[in-house]
């Protein structure tokens, strides 16, 4: 039997494995099998974190593994490599290290790793995919992959953004047990989860950009603006303000970029910095400013909120209570 290494009652389950097929039964919904190919003795491992139709997984093998599998029609899900010591193939395609694997499709996959591999993996529920339907959701990006596990291309930085994503999500749930209950802080984490997979997907198969007149790009984005005032609170991504918008992915960032010189996503983090400064400005205590603005990564929040506003948001709360708010 695989050991588990984590209490019960932790948000990040955590397994050592010393058999390839006890490992294929530890990702739930997978429906997989493993066959060792290379000999030794086998050693895996798998961290894993289930929430709001999401399944995030970090699993590693130090053995050459045939992985045989196929999930519920509707899931969508990947994977990126961390670690690939050697030539591996997904679906019979030969893959290398700068690749997205996707193991959604009516087929199911196939995936011949490496000895000493380690993946980090998304899936999303038949239930969430559906529910953010549309050219830019999950479901668009489903219906034109085809129905079928792949390789797939992409962008280095949204490869990076996968990695990173995926790594922060363990250790923000292992070490910030708020988190499981913060509301805010889930949705956004959730959000960030589905855009880092539609970013990672997306393809030279996304509707292209429309060309706008000045005008015309200016109130596309204040339309946007005024969406994402209405509920500050309330986390935005792109898919959902593509959606609404009934505009794609580029055009959207073509008309930010243009017009207040900024990405979308970048504009939506500033607002939260903002927010959660007037927050810790109020009196709000660090931990409820980050993780009421979404900010579920509490390390990363305080460097990157120093890095928007020359100090830390400790430094912030005690010029507060020492009556020098500037």
């Amino acid at each position: 039997m695989p050991v588990n290494v984590q209490p019960a009652e932790a948000p990040v389950a955590a397994f050592r494995c010393f058999d390839a097929q006890e490992q294929a039964a530890v990702l739930p919904g997978w429906n997989q099998a493993y066959w060792q190919l290379s000999r030794g003795v086998f050693d895996g491992s798998v961290r894993a974190v289930s929430f709001e139709g999401t399944y995030v997984f970090i699993e590693s093998a130090n053995r050459a593994l045939l992985q045989r599998g196929h999930l519920a029609r509707g899931t969508l899900a990947v994977a990126v490599p961390l670690r690939l010591a050697g030539a591996a193939r997904f679906c019979g395609e030969a893959c290398s290290i700068d690749q997205a694997y996707v193991y959604s499709g009516r087929d199911g996959f196939e995936f011949c790793s490496p000895a000493d591999h380690q993946v980090a993996g998304i899936a999303l529920s038949p239930e969430l995919v559906s529910a953010l339907g549309g050219v830019n959701g999950p479901a668009g990006l489903l219906d034109r992959m085809g129905d079928r596990a792949q390789v797939r291309c992409a962008d280095p930085q949204a490869l990076e953004s996968m990695r990173r994503l995926v790594s922060g999500l363990m250790e923000a749930f292992a070490t910030t047990p708020v988190l499981v209950s913060n509301r805010h802080a889930r949705a956004a984490l959730k959000d960030a989860i589905v855009a880092n997979v539609c970013e990672l997907l997306e393809d030279a198969g996304a509707p292209a950009v429309v060309p706008l007149q000045l005008r015309a790009r200016w109130a596309l984005v204040a339309r946007a603006r005024e969406l994402i005032e209405a509920a500050p609170h309330e986390p935005m991504n792109v898919a959902r303000l593509c959606a609404a918008l009934e505009v794609s992915r580029r055009t959207l960032q073509y008309c930010f970029q243009d017009v207040l010189g900024l990405s979308p996503i970048a504009y939506l983090r500033a607002l939260r910095f903002n927010g959660a400064r007037r927050s810790l400005l109020g009196g709000s205590a660090v931990t409820d400013a980050a993780l009421d603005w979404g900010f579920w990564h509490l390390g990363q929040f305080a460097a990157d909120y120093r890095q928007m506003f020359g100090e830390l948001p400790s430094a912030t709360a005690h010029r507060l209570r020492a009556g020098s708010v500037r």
